[in-house]
């Protein structure tokens, strides 16, 4: 049974969410030198002491602001999925369709604060994004859809760091067109995907392709594949 929080921490909560929105708001505009710690709090009106008494740094408050992914990830109904490759696909094109989400420039900061500040969640594994990917992956295996030459957690860590690489490249690229790029890593990852696909997999690929990559919203990504 979970503990009825007391005001205090229901203030302390409501604090620490102000200040990652803004955090949030703020990165997707301007780059993290050119975010002050001071300004954050003039926007939250709280003072330096509020702002460290939550977070360490900027970079840590823009990778918590980043967590809030997974909560709205959870609620897509992703795991009401009953066929898990359509599940997994989706579970892919929902990661990459929520990077066009934001702009390019938060995208770029979060990895960049990634680097400056080690942050674990990126890559534990009962993170919602892992454990929905791992479990579907383990079900295709289970019906034959997907190779077991991996286990399905390595196969899972494989599928999403070929995401977070096309993502990076992205931000690196420097230049944002989200729909072409939305486009242009659902194709790459069609592509990869078919390297864990047994025969019967492959075929239902085949068959199944439009309706297995449908973005959140049940729309295929523009000038995408409908085949």
């Amino acid at each position: 049974m979970e503990k009825t929080q007391t005001m205090r921490q229901k203030q302390a909560q409501a604090s620490k969410e102000k200040l990652r929105g803004i955090v949030f708001e703020m990165s997707k505009a301007k780059t993290l030198d050119e975010i002050r710690i001071r300004d954050i709090c003039e926007e939250a009106g709280m003072s330096l002491g509020n702002f460290y008494l939550y977070f360490p740094s900027k970079e840590s408050a823009l990778i918590y602001s980043y967590k809030t992914k997974d909560d709205d990830w959870s609620k897509l109904g992703l795991e009401a999925i009953a066929d898990p490759l359509e599940r997994l696909c989706r579970v892919i094109t929902t990661h990459l369709w929520s990077m066009t989400e934001n702009s390019l420039c938060f995208d770029t900061q979060l990895y960049i604060s990634q680097l400056k500040v080690y942050e674990n969640y990126f890559f534990t594994e009962d993170r919602f994004l892992h454990r929905v990917t791992r479990d579907a992956v383990a079900q295709c295996q289970e019906a034959g859809l997907m190779k077991r030459n991996h286990t399905a957690y390595e196969t899972a860590i494989r599928l999403l760091n070929f995401s977070r690489g096309l993502v990076y490249n992205y931000c690196i690229g420097h230049k944002e067109d989200h729909p072409a790029w939305l486009k242009y890593a659902i194709e790459c990852q069609q592509e990869y995907i078919q390297l864990f696909l047994t025969e019967e997999g492959l075929e239902k690929m085949d068959r199944e392709r439009g309706a297995l990559w449908r973005v959140p919203g049940g729309a295929r990504p523009e000038g995408g594949t409908t085949t």
